[in-house]
């Protein structure tokens, strides 16, 4: 499916930032967890569509109206071939700024917008430039995460354009497992979208591929005592984790080598924008102050970093 063509009109996870913004539906295709129908309670019912759309809005950022961030860190790795030792290369830190607006029948219109910045292996230092190991150590320009909008609509019924006018529709069902006090679930997420980065233009920064390829696994972990008590609960407190397969991003310059990147990384709900690290919140304070606020109303179309990078970046010239 086309990452543009996919309405989340039941569902869409919410990035990395509490985690990275996702626009996909197969959290759940017709998947039954009626097995799970045991662990349910006056509380929460796990095969209750509306329950999973009034808990997942909550623990992606919180219902309310305020401005909710989501936080992540973690680690990026090369993936080349089916023999070579996967390669760190970089780590990622950042967050996303979300507002969720209700709509009524447990839907949720989701405002967001997120940054994530790119740090040294060794001083953990967002950094400017990169000594890139995969092309012999050429130095090259990082362009950081800054997407907005990405925005999306959650609620009980999943819909999702299959092209030539057809619309899949179907429950949302998270696939929830309890052990003692905590209860997790996750959210997958697998989706292609038209490559913007023409390889006559950009033979650089483009993998020269049709369509750009892109999954999200994301993780939570709630106290089932929250879950339970969803509905007094404006926000449910969560970690997790997000891992994403995607290809090389554009200003790594590797054109169109074979091979991809791994990220993964774990994830957590703040109360606050205060609980952000300082050299988080700083950073962005000073280069894109905007995102310390959710935006205040719809947007479309959303955008993904690639976009972004056609918009603000130059093609590099070959190298010598």
């Amino acid at each position: 499916m086309d990452r543009r063509q996919i309405l989340t009109g039941g569902a869409s996870m919410l990035g990395a930032s509490a985690v990275l913004p996702l626009l996909g539906a197969t959290a759940a295709h017709a998947a039954d967890h009626s097995h799970h129908a045991m662990h349910s309670s006056d509380g929460f019912d796990p095969t209750n569509p509306v329950h999973n759309a009034e808990v997942l809005a909550r623990m992606n950022h919180g219902i309310g109206g305020d401005s909710n961030f989501g936080w992540f860190s973690g680690r990026v790795f090369a993936v080349i071939g089916d023999e070579q030792v996967i390669q760190p290369l970089f780590d990622i830190e950042g967050f996303g700024a979300n507002r969720m607006i209700s709509l009524g029948d447990a839907r949720y219109q989701s405002l967001h917008r997120e940054v994530g910045f790119y740090k040294d292996l060794r001083t953990g230092q967002i950094m400017e430039e990169w000594a890139n190991p995969l092309l012999d150590g050429e130095v090259v320009e990082v362009a950081h995460i800054h997407n907005d909008p990405v925005n999306a609509v959650i609620g009980p019924t999943i819909e999702a354009k299959l092209g030539e006018g057809q619309v899949a529709e179907f429950p949302l069902s998270l696939p929830w497992t309890f052990m003692g006090d905590m209860a997790m679930t996750s959210f997958d997420v697998n989706t292609r979208w038209k490559n913007v980065l023409d390889p006559e233009t950009w033979p650089r920064e483009s993998s020269g591929l049709e369509f750009v390829r892109v999954s999200e696994y994301l993780q939570f972990y709630v106290d089932r005592n929250d879950l339970n008590n969803w509905r007094s609960l404006d926000k449910i407190p969560h970690h997790g984790g997000w891992q994403r397969l995607g290809t090389w991003v554009p200003w790594m310059l590797m054109g169109d080598r074979p091979g991809h990147l791994f990220y993964r990384s774990y994830t957590k709900g703040l109360k606050s924008i205060d609980e952000l690290p300082a050299h988080i919140r700083e950073y962005t304070e000073k280069n894109y102050p905007k995102y310390l606020e959710a935006p205040a109303e719809w947007v479309s179309p959303n955008e993904t970093s690639f976009e972004v990078y056609a918009k603000t970046r130059t093609p590099k010239p070959p190298k010598e």
